[in-house]
């Protein structure tokens, strides 16, 4: 549970010190993608960041299928005085609803951890029958909104669920889900919010030089289902949506995106 003292501190800290601003360098979350879980074996679920620079405090809600996975503990904390009273586990078990709210030791300049590390793992139990299925999301319900704080120049700024790069994780039983075979540019600055969406997502993406470019949306066994086209795109950000109403189900997706000379594959998920 998240302490009576540690939630007065955070309420104080960003509800009264936050202004509204932009990143510096775009924070990231990401949960793995689990092919062929097996029926009663343990799970881990490690939460890893990017950009993760001057973080003063962050909060936000983890959700699954709770027909899927049986969550069991949060451990391998590796934040500045992060422990168990930084979450609320009072949902997990039986709404697959976990609650975080973390604050830095260190409001002067925050807390910073190289890309790729572990701030955290769940521990879940695989409950779900053969070829079932959950994403695991990084999200906000209420009363948790999702919100961090970064310290920059000195101020300490706040920003939502738009402005973070979120990659949730997914956990199929019993069988694995086709990736689309193409090259994976990791470079490539593109960005979906929100993601997941229910009702339209924003798709944004840069180019460095003109080109024509193929957006693709294919399910997650690699099927096609929905594609654009734009043609002579000049060197800048450019964006298109994607209404959930182009889309079959709700589920996890993979956009595509191409030019003659590269490619990348971000997940997409509609709930």
């Amino acid at each position: 549970m998240i302490s009576g003292v540690r939630r007065n501190v955070f309420l104080v800290v960003f509800g009264l010190l936050s202004m509204a601003g932009s990143l510096a360098a775009q924070v990231g979350f990401t949960l793995p993608f689990v092919n062929n879980a097996t029926p009663g074996s343990p799970l881990n679920m490690p939460v890893q960041v990017s950009g993760f620079n001057n973080i003063a405090g962050v909060q936000f809600v983890i959700t699954w299928d709770p027909q899927v996975l049986n969550f069991l503990t949060v451990d391998s904390y590796n934040l500045p005085g992060l422990d168990a009273a930084e979450f609320n586990i009072s949902e997990a078990a039986s709404n697959g609803i976990l609650r975080f709210a973390w604050v830095s030791d260190n409001l002067t300049s925050g807390t910073t951890r190289p890309d790729g590390t572990t701030i955290f793992r769940i521990r879940f139990q695989v409950m779900g029958s053969l070829n079932s299925s959950t994403t695991v999301n990084i999200t906000q319900i209420p009363p948790t909104s999702f919100e961090i704080n970064q310290i920059v120049n000195g101020n300490l700024q706040a920003f939502g669920i738009d402005q973070a790069q979120i990659t949730p994780g997914f956990t199929a039983v019993g069988f694995s889900v086709g990736i689309p075979d193409i090259s994976n540019d990791s470079d490539w600055a593109v960005r979906i919010a929100p993601n997941p969406f229910s009702e339209t997502a924003q798709v944004f993406f840069d180019t460095k030089e003109t080109a024509d470019i193929q957006a693709v949306v294919t399910d997650i066994a690699g099927k096609i289902i929905l594609e654009k086209k734009f043609f002579s795109l000049p060197p800048g950000q450019h964006g298109m949506e994607i209404a959930s109403s182009q889309l079959r189900e709700k589920g996890m997706y993979f956009l595509i995106l191409r030019t003659d000379k590269r490619s990348c594959v971000r997940p997409l998920f509609l709930f």
